[in-house]
């Protein structure tokens, strides 16, 4: 009877996200305008939308500031 060797699987590598805080400064699509709108009448602030997107708040000010 033949006996064949079994390798042990190899350890899967842990891949280290990088901070968001380093992130650059995005665009949100204008796809994501009414959810940006959502999210603000339902209680997060313009820093936590902005947080949430990686953009700054003037970014989100200039999205829910009514059409003039």
């Amino acid at each position: 009877m033949n006996t064949t060797k079994v390798e042990p699987a190899a350890a899967a590598k842990q891949i280290r996200r990088t901070a968001a805080i380093g992130r650059e400064t995005r665009e949100i699509p204008a796809s994501q305008f009414g959810r940006v709108r959502t999210l603000t009448n339902y209680g997060l602030t313009q820093v936590q939308v902005a947080e949430l997107y990686g953009v700054t708040v003037d970014e989100i000010e200039k999205i829910i500031r009514p059409p003039s």
